[in-house]
């Protein structure tokens, strides 16, 4: 190889290795241009590298829209969000706020008043044991009754949760109530419950 040979370190192929002898001021001249050239096609085929392995860059929101010098892209799906749930009815949580506070309530006056307030909100009591009971302490009597009535309807087709508790507050009515209609339906609830044959038992033989 001539020493006037160009040497492409990372493209052999790109210097020419075949000259011709005979034209020696020819070969001269065309060494220079063909040096140019080669120049040229290293810039080029180095930015070719460049352009390839460079970290890619996203155009902005302008370019991407048709803006001049950008380049367009199909837009990313976006994350999903989900509608906020719907709020709850407001009636439905102010009538589980005072039947809260009437199973919560301990005392005459306090399971009274209690009471009232949910009759007073327009609501009326639910078909449940546990309010019913409650509603034994109440200091009307009619309101009384309607419980020992409501319990009588409830326990002809499923057993007392609190039999003890029940049977202390029917005695204590049929002792105190002034209302003797109250009394008498005390005493027939009570009845009711006791002569209830408890399903935990077995009969003697």
């Amino acid at each position: 190889m001539r020493k006037d040979e160009t040497k492409v370190w990372h493209n052999p192929e790109l210097a020419p290795f075949a000259r011709s002898s005979g034209n020696g001021g020819a070969s001269r001249g065309n060494g220079r241009s063909t040096n140019g050239q080669d120049a040229r096609e290293v810039k080029e085929h180095r930015a070719a590298l460049e352009a390839l392995f460079a970290p890619r860059v996203e155009p902005d929101a302008s370019a991407s829209k048709g803006g001049k010098g950008g380049r367009e892209t199909t837009p990313k799906p976006g994350r999903i969000v989900l509608a906020p749930p719907p709020q709850s009815d407001p009636r439905a949580v102010e009538r589980q706020k005072l039947l809260g506070k009437l199973l919560g309530a301990e005392g005459r006056p306090n399971i009274t008043k209690a009471a009232n307030d949910f009759l007073g909100a327009g609501f009326n009591f639910p078909e449940d044991q546990d309010v019913h009971l409650k509603l034994l302490e109440h200091s009307d009597e009619a309101r009384v009754r309607d419980a020992v009535a409501a319990l009588g309807t409830l326990l002809s087709g499923e057993l007392p949760k609190r039999r003890a508790v029940l049977e202390s507050r029917l005695r204590r009515i049929e002792q105190f109530a002034e209302d003797e209609a109250t009394r008498l339906a005390a005493e027939q609830l009570r009845r009711q419950v006791s002569g209830r044959p408890d399903a935990t038992v077995r009969p003697a033989q």
